[in-house]
């Protein structure tokens, strides 16, 4: 199995390289800067810097011709605004070579409720977000067949230590289960070979 993992706003980091060898496989990092590591910032300086120099649909345009050429099973997980983007771009690519998306906080899919699932997706939300009604959003989702949706007591960013809601107990524990999932899809693919 590959992954393809899509940054937040924060882009390529020490942390986000380290998350992708723990997954100990092929790993794709994709983030909005092409590579190039940011100044760290506050999170609404980095905000503002992400729509200036990406934003979200050119995020999603770079993100569609990678997912475009992917010709071998993978998963998606994507983080805040990259987990948005993998939303979007599994609904408009459709390439049968993508198997899952797990989206970390991804509150921009709020904005493309009318998309469908064609893959398994799993939305992992923080419970409170101060724009919007997350449970309203994860009951939409997961009206859909391919769609399951998660309410954490984490805030917003708990996957990154550059977040002011980083917690690094719940990091673990979804770590772990990422890894976990890997291991049980390797044992499911040797089964059927």
């Amino acid at each position: 199995m590959q992954y393809i993992i899509v940054s937040d706003i924060f882009g390529r980091t020490a942390h986000l390289t380290h998350f992708a060898r723990q997954l100990h496989g092929t790993s794709i990092v994709v983030d909005p800067y092409q590579g190039q590591l940011q100044a760290v910032k506050d999170e609404q300086q980095q905000y503002n810097a992400f729509m200036a120099k990406c934003g979200h649909d050119h995020y999603l345009k770079k993100l569609n011709i990678i997912l475009s050429r992917v010709a071998k099973p993978t998963t998606l997980i994507g983080f805040s605004a990259g987990g948005a983007a993998a939303w979007r771009s599994q609904a408009a690519v459709k390439n049968p070579h993508l198997k899952k998306l797990v989206a970390f906080y991804p509150n921009q899919v709020r904005h493309h409720l009318d998309l469908v699932a064609n893959v398994k997706c799993e939305f992992i939300f923080a419970k409170q977000e101060g724009h919007f009604d997350v449970l309203a959003i994860a009951t939409s989702l997961a009206e859909q067949a391919n769609v399951t949706c998660q309410l954490v007591d984490h805030g917003h960013g708990f996957m990154n230590p550059l977040s002011n809601c980083f917690d690094s107990v719940a990091y673990q524990q979804y770590s772990k289960y990422l890894i976990a999932e890997k291991n049980s899809q390797l044992s499911a693919e040797f089964s059927t070979l």
